[in-house]
């Protein structure tokens, strides 16, 4: 072939070329370097990049190597979804963001770091150019069926307080799940993980790594902050965030898991720092609200799907503001309006340190019934002063089943205790206690140096006085039983109606505590019915008997007692 031949067949194979796209795939873009890796290139996978994009990246399958369509992608403040080619792109708020984050999708494993902790999250912020996040996601069926671990308030402080979280807490959800027939388990913290001091940070980090519940598998811990996980040295809400980001990521994400739709939030409005802890209010910001709104909107059969939702200070109400004194509705309603769009909704929340369930009964979600909120008992129970909470319930965490879209059982477990110890039984003519001498039956009494008023009820004398540990108003009965036969129903005392004068007793007899908040009404756990002969004391062949219905699956379980608690054992 001579040179002109050649000089023929070149020109002619350039505009077959160019005639079929220039090797894109037909589509009209820039012949330049379609490589993953290449930083600040105009073209990823088969998708232009536009200029104004300043966040963008890749979500593939480690599978196919192709990359995974409607991921939604946040940066904490604004939303998109990958295109047909895996690819997102968005221009993102460069000053505030601190990851760029991915709502995984229930067909996909959670991706997990060295550690077992969730990596859902690209840390990649360039501030004044691109900012590159690429994901990489391995391919599962969908879980219809998954258990829970919802862990309240660790607030570790110091070195022996991490020590009691790793040997109680974390060693007794590892021996209940690996004992137990639970099917693909994620744990949650619902905030406070530390207590003010950033000294902690690291080793519950260490305390919550890979933790084996039974051969190769790990409990996956998510994250939620609390107040005193703020940073007090820092004088604004951001940074005050800035010790949690580092370790576990975002504050406000999501995860799609089976049927339901998890979402965590930051519900610690910072105001001020005293210099030792952080001042705030509960509640959600504009900027979070509409974060929010745009989460959820990527939900797209929300009538066919359980939504659980995790913060750490209580909503008990909503607007109503019931029974929560930091809770000024700081768009709390208009959060709960969001969450009743569901199949059905449960609310996760710590902080309180005691127990207690809240039925939101005016908020009803698809399935009719309404929006039931789990105030989470701590992990730590009062600041790991014994082996309770400040109301009498003991340290301890809940475990929840999941069966497609509802939640069908659940179980409040105390550390250290048999999954069946739901309750302690008290008699109501009992004193507790030598040098402040407490009575279940006066309303009006006083305890510790400072005189702090004790509150006990006139009702409660003569009666069998039953603490049910995870009770609520709507759900549970309870009965009184005498040689099998039933001789009584038991009555709820409302909320802030009494102490639990035995944890109370307990608290300023034998650990010298000296303000109202050992002596806490908020929450109710007190049911009481009159023994036969007025003294439970007395009293033989006697069985208490609580019965708990879940809402959505009509399970029922039955915990019975027959003693009386007449000393500060277990406390």
């Amino acid at each position: 072939m001579n040179i002109l031949n050649k000089i023929f067949y070149l020109f002619a194979a350039a505009i077959i070329l160019a005639a079929c796209g220039g090797g894109h795939g037909g589509k009209d873009e820039p012949d330049v370097p379609d490589n993953p890796d290449t930083p600040g290139a105009t073209t990823l996978n088969g998708t232009t990049i536009n200029s104004s994009s300043n966040m963008y990246g890749l979500v593939k399958d480690s599978q196919t190597g192709k990359g995974i369509a409607g991921v939604p992608v946040t940066e904490g403040y604004n939303w998109t979804t990958t295109d047909a080619n895996g690819v997102y792109q968005f221009v993102g708020d460069a000053t505030h963001a601190r990851n760029v984050y991915i709502t995984v999708p229930a067909n996909y494993k959670v991706p997990v770091d060295a550690n077992h902790f969730p990596k859902f999250y690209g840390t990649t912020i360039n501030k004044e150019g691109n900012s590159r996040n690429d994901f990489t996601l391995e391919p599962q069926a969908v879980q219809e069926n998954f258990t829970l671990v919802m862990v309240g308030d660790p607030q570790c402080k110091t070195d022996n307080d991490v020590r009691r979280f790793t040997s109680e807490t974390i060693s007794d959800i590892a021996n209940t799940i690996s004992s137990g027939n639970f099917q693909s388990v994620y744990g949650f913290t619902l905030g406070d993980i530390t207590f003010d001091n950033t000294v902690q940070w690291d080793p519950m980090v260490k305390a919550m790594s890979n933790v084996s519940i039974g051969g190769s598998k790990y409990l996956t811990f998510f994250q939620c902050i609390g107040n005193h996980d703020h940073d007090a040295a820092e004088k604004s809400d951001y940074n005050a965030t800035k010790n949690f980001v580092t370790r576990f990521g975002p504050t406000d994400y999501s995860v799609n898991i089976g049927k339901a739709h998890i979402v965590v939030m930051d519900d610690v409005m910072g105001t001020t720092s005293t210099g030792s802890t952080w001042n705030y209010v509960g509640g959600f910001t504009a900027s979070q609200l509409k974060w929010l709104q745009g989460d959820l909107n990527q939900v797209s059969d929300k009538e066919n799907t359980l939504l659980i939702f995790c913060s750490h200070i209580p909503f008990r109400g909503g607007a109503s503001n019931s029974g929560s004194s930091v809770n000024k509705d700081k768009n709390y309603s208009q959060v709960l309006n969001l969450l009743a769009q569901f199949k059905e909704t449960h609310i996760m929340i710590g902080h309180t340190h005691y127990t207690q369930n809240y039925v939101h009964s005016n908020l009803k979600t698809g399935n009719g019934l309404p929006i039931y909120e789990h105030i989470h008992g701590a992990a730590c129970g009062a600041w790991w002063n014994g082996n309770s909470t400040v109301t009498g319930e003991p340290n301890g965490y809940t475990v929840y089943t999941v069966s497609g879209n509802q939640i069908t059982d659940w179980f409040l477990k105390g550390t250290n205790q048999d999954k069946d110890f739901q309750m302690r039984v008290f008699d109501g003519n009992q004193i507790f206690g030598s040098t402040y001498k407490l009575k279940w039956y006066t309303a009006s009494q006083k305890a510790g140096a400072s005189g702090v008023t004790v509150k006990g009820n006139a009702s409660l004398r003569g009666c069998f006085v039953a603490d049910v540990f995870d009770d609520d108003d709507t759900y549970w009965k309870v009965e009184l039983y005498k040689d099998g036969a039933k001789v009584g129903d038991f009555k709820r005392l409302s909320n802030g109606a009494c102490c639990n004068i035995a944890i109370t007793s307990y608290w300023f007899n034998e650990k010298n505590k000296n303000t109202s908040t050992w002596a806490s009404t908020t929450a109710s756990h007190y049911w009481y019915c009159p023994a036969p002969s007025g003294n439970p004391a007395s009293e033989t062949g006697w069985e208490v008997r609580a019965t708990q219905t879940i809402p959505s699956s009509g399970e029922t379980h039955v915990y019975t007692c027959s003693s009386l608690q007449t000393t500060y054992e277990g406390f």
